[in-house]
């Protein structure tokens, strides 16, 4: 049975040689492209142009990108950093703003101890 199958198997692939009619048009077909074939190169160095002037466009673009988010970034950091002292010149200034209430109430009372009224004793 394989026998079978592998005989028609090449007769149905037999080799066949093309027709005069497809000959004709295949090489109609390569002398149109071989013909068209330099406006094409002319074309491709307009598209390679015009590429690399896109890359360009898009490299600065990315450039711009970059330093901005880079611009932004640094901004950032300098307001964090600035609220961050502004709260540590809050938190002096209300420790010593305590202290000197301290003191102030220890003098005052000192000065407005019984002993001080009698000066001589």
């Amino acid at each position: 049975m394989s026998e079978d199958l592998e005989s028609r198997l090449r007769a149905a692939l037999r080799p066949v040689a093309p027709s005069e009619e497809l000959t004709q048009k295949l090489i109609a077909r390569v002398t149109a492209d071989q013909g068209s074939e330099g406006h094409a190169r002319g074309a491709g160095r307009r598209s390679l142009k015009a590429s690399a002037w896109w890359l360009s466009a898009s490299l600065a673009a990315s450039l711009l990108v970059a330093v901005g988010v880079q611009h932004h970034v640094q901004e950032r950091r300098d307001t964090e950093r600035g609220l961050e002292a502004r709260r540590q010149v809050i938190e002096a200034l209300r420790v010593t703003s305590q202290k000197l209430n301290l003191a102030y109430e220890v003098i005052k009372s000192e000065s407005s101890s019984p002993a001080d009224d009698k000066p001589g004793v």
